[in-house]
C-alpha cells in the first residue's frame, strides 16, 4: 500500500520519458522528411510484444500532440496573412489555410483585381506576403502529412499488438478450462 504513490510517480516519469524520446524521434522524422527513424524504434518495441502497448500509446499521444501544434501554427500563419492582406483591402474569405498553399500567383492577382486592388505597388506587396506565408504553410502542411503517416503507422501496430494480446489471453484462458 505504501508503494502505490511511488509506483504512480515512476509510471508518470516513465511516460514522460517515452514522450520525450518520441518527441526527439518525431523531430528527426520531420527534419529527414521520412518516418524511418520512428519505424526503427517502433519495430524494436513490437518485437517485445504486447507489453509495448502502453509505450506505443504514449508515442501516439505525442505524435497527436505535435500534429495539433503544427496545425495550430499553420492556422496562426494563415490568420496573420489574412490580417495583413485585410490591411490592403484584400479578403481571403473563400480560402482556407490549405487552399492558400495551392493558390498560384496568377490566380491571386486575378483575385486582387476582382477585389479592386489594381495599384501595382499594393499588388506586389500582397504577392510578397502571400509568397512568404505560402512557403511556410506548405512546409507545415508537409509536416502534418508526415505526422499523419506516423499516426497511421502507430495505430496499425497498436491494433496488431492489441489483437495479439487478446488472442494470447484467449488461448491462455482455454488452457485453464
Amino acid at each position: 500500500m505504501t508503494d502505490e504513490p511511488l509506483e504512480a510517480v515512476y509510471s508518470y516519469v516513465e511516460r514522460a520519458y517515452i514522450r520525450l524520446q518520441a518527441g526527439d524521434i518525431l523531430i528527426r522524422c520531420l527534419e529527414e522528411e521520412n518516418i524511418s527513424p520512428m519505424q526503427q524504434w517502433v519495430e524494436g518495441l513490437v518485437l517485445a510484444g504486447p507489453q509495448s502497448i502502453s509505450t506505443l500509446r504514449e508515442i501516439l499521444v505525442e505524435a497527436n500532440s505535435q500534429k495539433a501544434q503544427v496545425m495550430d501554427d499553420l492556422y496562426q500563419v494563415f490568420n496573420g496573412l489574412e490580417g495583413n492582406l485585410r490591411g490592403y483591402g484584400v479578403s481571403l474569405t473563400e480560402h482556407n489555410a490549405l487552399a492558400v498553399t495551392h493558390l498560384t500567383n496568377m490566380h491571386f492577382l486575378g483575385m486582387l483585381k476582382a477585389q479592386n486592388i489594381v495599384e501595382e505597388e499594393k499588388q506586389i506587396a500582397c504577392l510578397k506576403l502571400l509568397k512568404e506565408s505560402r512557403e511556410l504553410m506548405m512546409s507545415m502542411a508537409k509536416h502534418i502529412r508526415l505526422l499523419e503517416e506516423v499516426e497511421t503507422y502507430l495505430q496499425d501496430w497498436l491494433w496488431g499488438l492489441v489483437y495479439q494480446f487478446a488472442h494470447y489471453e484467449t488461448n491462455e484462458a482455454r488452457h485453464f478450462c
